[in-house]
């Protein structure tokens, strides 16, 4: 592939740390995000979607623009939800209208899972019907339609990617596997919210940025369930497996929704991607387990 000028929103980030240290190898990169880098040796621009009015000038020059910016996380989007929606659809908007101006080549949008809701059909194809039970997937789904509303009008190529429960170990402690191995690393309890029985199928962030690179060139103007839908497992059995890979002397302690946090009502029981599209459309096929997956915390990578 010849070398592209991609600029990355959010690319200090989870998925934007990875994503940035494998593209620079091969890539002209530039990051823009209100936190400074995890990484060295890439280009780097301070900008506050919400706030920043000059978003035009610092994508000029981009040919591919990957928009992973955005307000994530139970704690954050469901405290503030004006947040949430502000950021992550104005922002979303923003980014369009420079893409607009710059006239810029193809935008690739981080959807999720959560535009789903708790779908009628297990597992998820991209052809069910967006049912977004959170602030964030409103969020996300409205910047959907946004980004093919631009592409229409601009004419410019897009490709939409819902990831579907990406995890790593540089991802933040708030969720649920690193919380779980952080906990068992430590002989601390792990708490889990609910009966346990809520269905996840976990994607490893290196299999993430597989589908996102695999986007730049093919799937132009669709969208993707980006996951891993090999090893569906329900919340109880994650920690039971991250207690015996770890040889954790951790207990397994159940909370009832009332008792914590955690809205019973913006729970989703089961989700797991139908991934067909992608793998016919991208020639996408995830390749790291849940038990390396996890062992790969251990060792930090």
């Amino acid at each position: 592939m010849r070398l592209l000028k991609i600029t990355i929103t959010g690319g200090s980030g989870f998925i934007g740390t990875y994503l940035s240290e494998s593209l620079k190898k091969h890539h002209e990169i530039k990051i823009i995000d209100i936190n400074p880098p995890k990484i060295k040796d890439v280009e780097f621009e301070r900008c506050d979607l919400s706030a920043d009015t000059q978003i035009s000038e610092l994508i000029r020059g981009s040919e591919i623009v990957i928009h992973l910016a955005a307000a994530v996380g139970v704690k954050i989007t469901e405290e503030d939800p004006i947040k949430t929606l502000d950021l992550n659809i104005l922002g979303t908007k923003k980014i369009l209208d420079a893409c607009k101006e710059n006239k810029i080549e193809k935008i690739i949008f981080s959807s999720s899972s959560e535009i789903y809701g708790e779908p009628h059909k297990i597992p998820i194809s991209e052809n069910e019907s967006p049912m977004p039970i959170t602030n964030y997937g409103v969020s996300k789904v409205t910047g959907e339609e946004y980004v093919k509303a631009y592409s229409k009008k601009y004419d410019f190529k897009y490709s939409i990617l819902r990831f579907f429960n990406a995890y790593g170990s540089k991802q933040s402690k708030s969720f649920v596997i690193p919380e779980f191995v952080n906990n068992a690393i430590l002989d601390k309890p792990i708490i889990i919210h609910g009966s346990g029985k809520q269905i996840r199928a976990f994607c490893h962030i290196e299999d993430i940025v597989k589908g996102i690179e695999l986007s730049f060139k093919k799937g132009n103007n669709n969208l993707f369930n980006i996951g891993n839908n090999s090893e569906p497992i329900s919340i109880f059995e994650l920690a039971k497996k991250i207690i015996l890979l770890t040889e954790s002397k951790s207990e397994i302690k159940f909370v009832p929704f009332e008792d914590s946090n955690r809205q019973r009502s913006r729970e989703i029981i089961n989700r797991i991607p139908d991934i067909t599209k992608a793998r016919e459309i991208l020639g996408f096929e995830p390749s790291i387990s849940l038990n390396e997956g996890i062992k790969s915390f251990l060792s930090g990578n």
